[in-house]
């Protein structure tokens, strides 16, 4: 009876459900679904495009083992002309001297050391096994000093570059060795010499000074020139 004096809408002897208790919700139940179940969600940013760097294609090189001997005969005589035009045309002010430095080769000083040993052994009246045998250690030893004096001068080279340099340069002392073999005036034959000795030196000029600092051009050459000249008094001894 208490119940119902509390409760002045319930009626005696009326039975019925307790009322309703209503909640209210919440901000966070009355969200909207997440994507994809509502079309008013924000669609998620897209991410952006990566760079991407197109690359050409590696150039392929045919491998030297497997071409033909001809082909490669072909280009090892035609990079002995080519290093060799530079020497005979020699040019300090060209604009990449040290190309041919670069583009190194053995087969032409192998074929100038030996001309200029046999030349200088025909030209000889005695010991020429000995005379043949000095042409072969003077390039070796030449090219050994050269690679050693332009490190220590803070070049860079190495020993088969300053190989190559040494037996190209020499072709224009093998010249005025061959003319040498003409028995003419002691004169006239010192005269070639010197100047092919010359010739020699300002071919390797170039080269030399494009592999140390400017400032150190001098004392870069002057081992080679030291070489040169002991070549051009051999040539005048056997001569």
């Amino acid at each position: 009876m208490e119940h119902d004096a509390e409760n002045p809408f319930h009626e005696e002897g009326q039975a019925g459900p307790p009322p309703a208790v209503t909640t209210r919700s919440s901000p966070k139940s009355q969200q909207t679904p997440p994507f994809p179940y509502s079309s008013n969600a924000a669609s998620p940013t897209p991410s952006p495009t990566p760079f991407v760097v197109v690359l050409p294609p590696p150039r392929l090189v045919a491998p030297t083992l497997t071409e033909p001997i001809s082909d490669t005969v072909k280009r090892d005589l035609w990079r002995i002309v080519s290093n060799l035009k530079v020497v005979l045309f020699p040019n300090p002010h060209r604009e990449d001297p040290g190309k041919a430095l670069r583009d190194w080769d053995l087969w032409g000083p192998f074929l100038f050391v030996i001309f200029l040993g046999l030349t200088l052994s025909w030209s000889a009246s005695i010991r020429k096994s000995e005379v043949f045998a000095v042409s072969f250690a003077m390039l070796g030893i030449g090219a050994i000093v050269l690679t050693l004096n332009v490190l220590l001068l803070g070049g860079k080279i190495i020993f088969f570059q300053s190989l190559s340099l040494v037996g190209y340069c020499l072709f224009p002392l093998e010249i005025g060795a061959l003319i040498c073999l003409f028995r003419g005036h002691f004169i006239a034959r010192m005269v070639v010499v010197f100047l092919t000795m010359f010739w020699s030196s300002w071919a390797a000029y170039p080269f030399i000074t494009s592999a140390v600092n400017h400032k150190r051009k001098a004392l870069a050459i002057y081992p080679l020139l030291l070489m040169y000249v002991s070549v051009a008094f051999l040539i005048i001894a056997t001569a």
